[in-house]
């Protein structure tokens, strides 16, 4: 304890204001000086605290917060509690324990670890954990993101919500003390040879921060894999991939032109970039990605530049310096500068890859055109346009026949076949109906997902009306008639075949 006098006093705290920069309560400050835990100083009766004092106790670690709100039988309770999650998912905490961590100070870090591993195990992509305040109750929510569906996994006790942030902040290298910003960083976890790289961003609620976890994957699929194996997207890449081969000395032939993928949030779009590229980084290419938020961890030879301090538009500028062959860019955003530069980057000579949240492929043209982009441009050098779609696979061990509601199917044979696809007389349909086989929360009734896509590629008659400026309305028609079937209608014919239902595809196509 040292004098009050050795600072001013407009620089310290109060024990209330201590108390609340902490998240704790004053009886549990009492406590902290007590055991020694935290200084203060005091002013006669008055405690005051300097900040980086508190920081310091801060930077402890997690452990000491929440030992100070909760007895430590709760968060035995709750690695407990994760540990049996586990062993649903037929992992063990053998696979993810660091026998290192010992003591009060491990605690937390252990019970992170075995969230991730949960994560892992669970092949799911997102790990969130929110504050909640309902009616009579409060806790932390975890939940995991797993085959695109949220699924709530545990209710911790909200005193655990601080500790738990706090861990997360510094492993990710963000700011403990900041509360009032949205922060995002990176964090890697290793267990044993397993190596999970990890995003990390934690946002500013009503109610207390908010943490959301994506699980960058490091092993890039391929368009097989994918189930794209067949696609116009496959043809795509086969084309410029052929045209690798036949390049000589001289270089006569060269990858060029702007391929872009769309899709709503959670439609797979990085995910099938990162394919198209897997495929192109077979060959001697010099590949650059320029990325405010990476997704995948490409092969080694891929340069990733980390959008910091710059925007995307001024990244894409400065990889053509790097003379690039082929320019990986993150996604669109509706910036119409970054729009700009990428088309510039196409028709100067490079292969373009880029992703835009759209629910169609045919609008994205027209936002170009919005951002000033020439439509001479975009019809000489776009490659073609996919926008991508997750349904999920019924189950064959349980799908069971449906006969919709006729004026529900009326309704959907129409807007099929307005996008391109009539529904056969003779069609049959199923549901969902769960069992052994595909049991699980969420997913009751379905073995797993595939993904499905709507092509788009000039031809001759499309260039033609694109180039004499066809109003959006009446240039769809034409691609539809063209043979090119909306999302819709792929979806129905999917439901047609039956490896979907028709609930699946209402749910997730808009017709």
């Amino acid at each position: 304890m040292s004098s009050v006098k050795s600072r001013p006093e407009q620089d310290l705290l109060s024990l209330a204001e201590a108390a609340e920069f902490l998240c704790v309560s004053k009886s549990t400050m009492y406590r902290l000086l007590d055991q020694g835990k935290l200084r203060g100083m005091k002013a006669g009766k008055q405690w005051r605290f300097r900040k980086e004092d508190l920081l310091a106790y801060m930077r402890r670690g997690p452990a000491a917060l929440a030992l100070a709100n909760l007895p430590i039988e709760v968060l035995e309770a709750e690695l407990a509690a994760i540990a049996e999650e586990l062993a649903k998912a037929g992992a063990s905490t053998d696979d993810c324990d660091d026998p290192a961590l010992v003591g009060e100070a491990g605690k937390i870090s252990q019970l992170v670890r075995r969230m991730v591993w949960l994560l892992h195990s669970c092949w799911g992509s997102d790990l969130h954990l929110e504050p909640i305040w309902e009616a009579g109750e409060e806790y932390t929510r975890l939940r995991l993101r797993v085959h695109g569906e949220l699924r709530e996994v545990r209710r911790l006790p909200l005193a655990l919500h601080e500790p738990l942030v706090l861990e997360w902040k510094q492993r990710a290298g963000l700011a403990v003390e900041e509360r009032s910003r949205p922060q995002e960083g990176s964090a890697r976890l290793t267990y044993g040879e397993t190596l999970v790289p990890l995003r990390v961003s934690v946002v500013p609620t009503l109610y207390g921060e908010r943490l959301a976890v994506r699980a960058i994957p490091t092993h890039v699929p391929t368009l097989e894999e994918l189930g794209l194996g067949d696609s116009p997207l496959r043809e795509w890449m086969t084309q410029l991939k052929g045209l690798v081969l036949a390049t000589g000395p001289a270089g006569s032939a060269k990858l060029k032109g702007l391929v872009l993928i769309t899709g709503p949030t959670g439609s797979g779009k990085s995910t099938v970039r990162a394919a198209c590229l897997r495929e192109l980084a077979e060959r001697d290419h010099n590949i650059m990605a320029v990325e405010d938020d990476v997704t995948y961890m490409f092969p080694p030879g891929v340069a990733q530049l980390k959008v910091k301090n710059f925007t995307c538009a001024e990244g894409v500028q400065a990889v053509l310096g790097q003379d690039p062959d082929v320019i990986i860019v993150g996604e669109l955003k509706g910036d119409p500068e970054l729009a700009q530069r990428v088309a510039v980057a196409a028709e100067s000579g490079h292969l373009v890859l880029t992703c835009q949240h759209a629910y169609d492929s045919i609008s994205p043209l027209y936002e170009f055109l919005e951002s000033g982009v020439k439509q001479s441009l975009l019809a000489a050098h776009i490659i073609g346009i996919v926008n991508l779609r997750i349904l999920r696979r019924l189950c064959d061990a349980c799908k069971a026949e449906q006969v919709p509601e006729e004026g529900l199917l009326e309704e959907i044979r129409t807007s099929a076949e307005a996008g391109g696809y009539r529904i056969p007389d003779s069609a049959v349909f199923y549901v969902p109906v769960g069992c052994d086989s595909c049991h699980g929360e969420g997913y009751e009734g379905y073995a797993d997902r595939f993904a499905i896509e709507e092509c788009f590629t000039f031809t001759s008659t499309l260039k033609a009306a694109f180039l004499r400026g066809a109003p959006a309305e009446e240039f769809t028609r034409l691609v539809r008639e063209e043979g090119q079937p909306s999302s819709f209608a792929v979806g129905v014919q999917k439901a047609v075949e039956g490896l979907t239902s028709l609930e699946e595809v209402m749910r997730r196509i808009a017709h």
